[in-house]
């Protein structure tokens, strides 16, 4: 993907895929990538991956620059998270790798407002429009091996989290 590409043209977003899972602890919020916000994060990759099987090999890696100072956990203005899905299994950890196959740095300010967006057709044009002046700006950088490889299902784990970020 190159810098310019802002990694949502074409994402599948139908009316399927965008349903959130509906379950009683999904009704907790919690600030954005606060340690609450990062543990519901590592359960929904585990939720979903386990929903596509086995088969899954991915890597995904975000991180959030800017970041408020008293979620600032290591006083360098950053909080990072990976994690390499292989044979079912979800292995994460709360630091950045330098490649994955979806892999975004990106300031914290900017991104919270797309954090919390519900994935739906009608809202992608908006995303893309968002997501294209973070990269023009320079407060997104998207790099990455292959977007393609994230399931449409991973929508819904997205979704899951924006109805519960502040």
């Amino acid at each position: 993907m190159s810098g310019k590409d802002s990694g949502f043209k074409g994402a599948d977003v139908s009316t399927q895929q965008q349903k959130t899972v509906v379950e009683p602890q999904l009704m907790t919020k919690f600030e954005f990538a606060s340690p609450e916000w990062i543990a519901a994060l590592r359960e929904r990759l585990e939720y979903y991956t386990a929903k596509e099987g086995p088969g899954l090999e991915l890597s995904l890696c975000e991180v959030f620059t800017g970041v408020p100072k008293h979620l600032d956990k290591h006083g360098n203005g950053i909080i990072a998270w990976h994690c390499i899905i292989k044979n079912g299994k979800v292995h994460f950890e709360e630091t950045a790798i330098p490649e994955a196959d979806v892999r975004t740095e990106v300031d914290y300010t900017f991104v919270l407002p797309l954090a919390r967006k519900v994935y739906s057709p009608d809202a992608m044009h908006e995303v893309e429009e968002m997501t294209a002046k973070g990269v023009a700006s320079g407060k997104m950088k998207p790099t990455g091996r292959d977007r393609s490889k994230v399931p449409p299902s991973f929508v819904g784990m997205h979704n899951d989290l924006a109805e519960r970020t502040l």
